[in-house]
């Protein structure tokens, strides 16, 4: 029995050490949950506050940067003005402004190379074209702008590869293949030429610019019947297109069609009457009809708008010799 108490009183005593401490270890759990939740509640806040910070932060550079691109542009519309009133120099200041605000500015990268071009600064103008489209690779304008200086320097290689850049980006363009088109015609690769001028008429079959070039490569290829429709379908929509006008005299003087000739100088020659080439071939297929006193006329002409012209000098003095001989 006494063991039995003894063990009754270790359980009860057990029990008693476990139900004394029991509401201690729930008073201290309650501590440190409220801690706990009062920590969290504050870490919370915290990063709430971080959070409208950062918020800020961005809104704040959003903001910066709106204003930035916004400065950027007023300086570029600026200089927009100034580049359409011959002012070039200050176009420029003012399209460096819109860059060092916006480094990336394509647009204003190529329209100072525009205003070098203008300048006669090839090379910076060069330069500037080929920086727009580093930091636009699909900035048509600037390959096209660098295409078509690089044609007018002669450099035909760069200009085509120029050309085809515009093409790569943008092959919808009619207009780009023309440019390609002309430039294979200058060097010479008139197969090329031609291939792409019928491209472009493939994209759009009314284009002039099209089917002229076409008739001139014809024309050049001596496949001047071809040639003669071609540049008769540019005179039936632009009656006042003084270079069809003259090639069309070319291709038919070509074909020794020397009235038809005669009578597409004149019309070149009322549409454009300073036109010195339009007199000197005027001149020269008066010759061959043996009209000397007209061929005198229209070389005298040709020498009042050009009067260095060596060639229609020699060519007066022949008309007159003949006319001497008469």
């Amino acid at each position: 029995m006494k063991l039995l108490a003894t063990a009754q009183g270790e359980s009860s005593l057990y029990l008693g050490k476990k139900y004394a401490t029991g509401p201690f270890v729930a008073f201290s759990l309650l501590l440190v949950l409220f801690f706990s939740c009062s920590k969290g509640k504050g870490s919370s806040s915290n990063k709430e506050i971080q959070i409208k910070e950062i918020d800020t932060q961005l809104v704040e550079r959003t903001a910066q940067k709106t204003n930035t691109s916004a400065q950027a542009k007023e300086y570029y519309n600026q200089g927009v003005l100034y580049q359409e009133q011959g002012m070039q120099e200050k176009a420029i200041k003012e399209f460096k402004e819109a860059i060092r605000l916006r480094p990336d500015y394509a647009e204003a990268y190529n329209n100072i190379g525009t205003s070098y071009q203008f300048l006669g600064k090839y090379d910076k103008a060069i330069q500037s074209y080929r920086k727009s489209v580093e930091v636009q690779p699909d900035l048509i304008e600037g390959y096209h702008n660098l295409g078509t200086l690089h044609l007018l320097q002669g450099e035909i290689d760069q200009a085509i590869t120029a050309y085809k850049g515009v093409i790569h980006f943008k092959p919808e363009l009619a207009t780009a293949y023309v440019d390609l088109g002309r430039a294979y015609g200058m060097s010479g690769q008139l197969d090329q030429a031609i291939d792409q001028f019928k491209m472009a008429l493939n994209l759009d079959s009314n284009l002039l610019e099209a089917h002229y070039a076409l008739g001139v490569s014809y024309r050049h290829q001596g496949m001047i019947d071809v040639a003669t429709e071609s540049l008769e379908k540019v005179i039936a929509q632009k009656p006042d297109f003084t270079e069809a006008h003259l090639n069309l005299g070319y291709a038919y003087r070509d074909q020794d069609k020397l009235t038809e000739a005669v009578d597409a100088f004149n019309t070149a020659r009322q549409i454009d009457p300073n036109n010195y080439q339009v007199f000197h071939e005027l001149g020269v297929t008066y010759m061959k009809q043996q009209r000397y006193t007209e061929a005198a006329i229209a070389f005298q002409q040709a020498l009042k708008i050009r009067p260095e012209a060596v060639q229609t000098e020699n060519n007066l003095k022949v008309a007159q010799a003949r006319l001497a001989q008469q």
